[in-house]
């Protein structure tokens, strides 16, 4: 039975992809190109009707918002919109036994993309907190000299405890840095160096230095 449905489902699709125009917008596949978020996200939801939702991020390798980047940010004008593109090797793509007859289209990472849109801007890597770094030196020059935050101070400020040094500290940052959506770098331990949206005081990144 569930394969009858399976079935159908597919038939219904390939109707209704007959009758859809013909795509022009961002590629259905991996691309460095630029495109804004909303074609990226058009892109997607064409590939999701023309071949279906099953596996659709690793079979595609297209950008999306299914990953839990959770940067973004909106500062001085510049907007931060964060995507991925799953480029590993999945049992789902056909370098297998089961699907040999197509070749495997894996490239190896899960990749991230930062779009700023009011720019036409963008970067890819590999790493998530370059993407977010590569933004913050387009949108706000000058960050990487900003005075780190100990760690200690760090977590008291940020479980909410009262903290007279810390407080200290945070008076004495930079002025000209003290606007909505800034950023402030912060220690962190060996194991805890992923940048994190919103955590700043002024609602900008908790840049781990």
């Amino acid at each position: 039975m569930s394969q009858l449905t399976f079935d159908i489902d597919a038939m219904i699709r390939e109707v209704d992809v007959q009758q859809m125009p013909a795509w022009n917008g961002a590629p259905l596949r991996f691309t460095t190109d630029y495109y804004a978020p909303s074609q990226f996200d058009a892109a997607f939801r064409r590939y999701q009707v023309e071949r279906g939702h099953f596996g659709c991020v690793p079979l595609s390798h297209m950008w999306n918002r299914t990953g839990l980047t959770g940067a973004h940010a909106n500062t001085n004008g510049h907007t931060l919109v964060s995507f991925t593109a799953d480029l590993r090797h999945s049992y789902l793509c056909g370098g297998h036994r089961w699907q040999s007859e197509t070749p495997c289209t894996c490239l190896g990472d899960l990749m991230h993309q930062g779009i700023c849109e009011q720019c036409s801007w963008h970067a890819i890597a590999a790493d998530e907190n370059d993407v977010v770094e590569a933004w913050h030196d387009h949108a706000m020059p000058g960050w990487r000299s900003l005075p780190i935050l100990p760690e200690t101070l760090r977590i008291k400020l940020q479980s909410g405890e009262s903290s007279h040094r810390g407080q200290e500290w945070l008076d004495r940052y930079p002025e000209a840095w003290q606007f909505d959506g800034a950023p402030i770098r912060t220690e962190r331990p060996t194991r805890a160096t992923r940048h994190i949206a919103g955590r700043s005081p002024w609602g900008g990144f908790d840049l781990a230095a």
